[in-house]
Parts: structure tokens; C-alpha cells; sequence
């Protein structure tokens, strides 16, 4: 059972360090660096974000936690942890790992990551940033409707009258993505592999609906 203080390890930011850490050890996934400068994009390009975990405390807190293995302290640490950090690792001792990350993230170039076109999304980076769009999209195309309208109308409804914090959250990822990809080709060679659910003409319809419920209903 993992302890309400271990959350952090495995639900945070370090959970998600290490899941990318792992996935990068795949046959033909990303190279762990080209992921690392995913992350530091999702840390810092959002200030909400940068705010709750700026990069100078996640790399405190993995040297604190390499001080920590072998100890009593990380053999109470939830499994899941412990096993992530191992098959992270590798072959290399996780202490040295842990404070290779640390070091990495403490560089200069963590902090200057590449844009969206020079280096795409990945398929856990286009989820934290557009959960809202992917799940609002993959309803209005779900098949439970009878049209692209009925679905919108049913799902924009069922969110009234207390909608504005969630759909104004919607409202903002679908113009910022509009914003980031500005041509159809941008928009595709974004989505395409990580989101293919979520296409322009969709994001634009989503839009233009979440508008006009604002401008009829509040």
C-alpha cells in the first residue's frame, strides 16, 4: 500500500521522470535526452507548472533520493518506485542514476529546450498538456451520437451551469494549440502519431461550439 507521503514518487513529477526513463529503454523509442528536453519543455513553458516543480527542486529532490538508496528509508518506499528506478537505471547503479538526472536537469541547456517543430510531441507529453481536448474530442467522435451537433450540445450541456472553470480550461489547450500549430501541416505532423482522434477541422469545431455556448448560455 503506498503511503499518502510516497504519492510524490510515484504520482509526481518523479513518477512521471522515471516512466519516460523506462519507456526510453524500449526498442525504438525516443533517446532518453530527446525526452528530457520534453520534460523541461512541459516544466517550463507553462508558468502554473514551472511554479509548482522548477527544475532547481526536482534535481534537490532526486539527489535527495539517491542519498537515500540502500538505506532503511528506500526499502519502505513503495515497490512501484523501487521498480521503476531499477529498470530505469539499467545497468548503472540507481544512486548514480538518480544524480546523472539531477545533473542533466541542473545544465543550462535543460532550460533551453526546442519548440514543437523541431522536436514533436510524445505521446505522454500530448496528454498532459491537452487531456481536456483529447477526451472532449474522442466523445463528440464516439458513435454514441447521432451527429457531431447532437454530441456537442449533450456534452456542453451535461457540463452546465458550472462549467466555466472546465470548459474555459478546454477553451485555452484548443486555442493554444491552435496557436502552436498554425498551418494544417504543423497541426498533423503534431497529432498525427500521438493524437490521431484529434484533428484541426475538430479542434476548430470544438471551439467555435465551447464559443457559442458561452456567448448563449452565460
Amino acid at each position: 500500500m503506498i503511503s499518502k507521503h510516497d504519492e510524490f514518487l510515484t504520482q509526481g513529477t518523479v513518477g512521471l521522470l522515471l516512466r519516460i526513463a523506462v519507456a526510453s529503454r524500449n526498442p525504438g523509442a525516443a533517446p532518453l535526452e530527446d525526452e528530457l528536453q520534453r520534460l523541461s519543455r512541459f516544466l517550463l513553458d507553462s508558468r502554473a507548472t514551472s511554479a509548482a516543480m522548477p527544475p532547481a527542486v526536482l534535481a534537490s529532490l532526486l539527489d535527495l533520493l539517491a542519498n537515500e538508496v540502500g538505506t532503511e528509508a528506500f526499502e519502505s518506499r513503495p515497490a512501484e518506485y523501487r521498480q521503476a528506478l531499477a529498470w530505469a537505471a539499467g545497468d548503472d547503479p540507481s544512486a548514480d542514476f538518480l544524480r546523472a538526472m539531477a545533473a542533466l536537469i541542473r545544465d543550462r541547456q535543460f532550460l533551453m529546450y526546442p519548440d514543437m517543430t523541431e522536436l514533436p510531441l510524445s505521446g505522454w507529453e500530448a496528454s498532459g498538456r491537452f487531456s481536456l481536448t483529447s477526451a472532449f474530442v474522442s466523445s463528440m467522435v464516439s458513435g454514441e451520437y447521432d451527429s457531431v451537433d447532437e454530441a456537442l450540445d449533450e456534452i456542453l450541456t451535461s457540463e452546465h451551469p458550472d462549467c466555466h472553470e472546465r470548459l474555459g480550461d478546454l477553451a485555452g489547450e484548443l486555442q493554444r494549440i491552435l496557436y502552436l500549430f498554425r498551418t494544417r501541416a504543423e497541426f498533423n505532423a503534431a497529432f498525427a502519431t500521438v493524437m490521431p482522434h484529434v484533428t484541426h477541422a475538430r479542434v476548430r469545431y470544438l471551439l467555435d461550439a465551447v464559443h457559442a455556448h458561452f456567448a448563449e448560455q452565460h
